[in-house]
């Protein structure tokens, strides 16, 4: 695992869903392999809430940060979506939207 922030960006044309966007970034910081890790986005954060809440005729900015395994992930944007993810500081879980 890295100590610095892996990032990405999500356009909501792509073929791809926007948690599988946010896995392959995950998976970039663990420097592992998620499919053969036990990890599950969906423990912490619904994932298809997460999908259409960005989709591709969103309006307006919107920011959502929540933890999962031990990472902080924040997303923000509209028609493009930045996703930033970094080693967890302290304790909890959150995710607002």
């Amino acid at each position: 695992m890295t100590d610095t922030e892996a990032h990405d960006r999500y356009y909501p044309e792509d073929d791809q869903a926007l948690s599988d966007a946010i896995l392959q970034v995950i998976d970039v910081q663990k420097d592992e392999s998620l499919t053969e890790a036990e990890f599950r986005l969906y423990d912490d954060i619904d994932p298809d809430v997460l999908n259409n809440r960005f989709q591709e005729d969103a309006h307006g900015e919107t920011k959502v940060e929540f933890y999962t395994g031990g990472f902080k992930v924040t997303l923000w944007g509209d028609a493009v979506i930045d996703i930033h993810v970094t080693p967890q500081q302290g304790e909890g879980k959150a995710a607002n939207a």
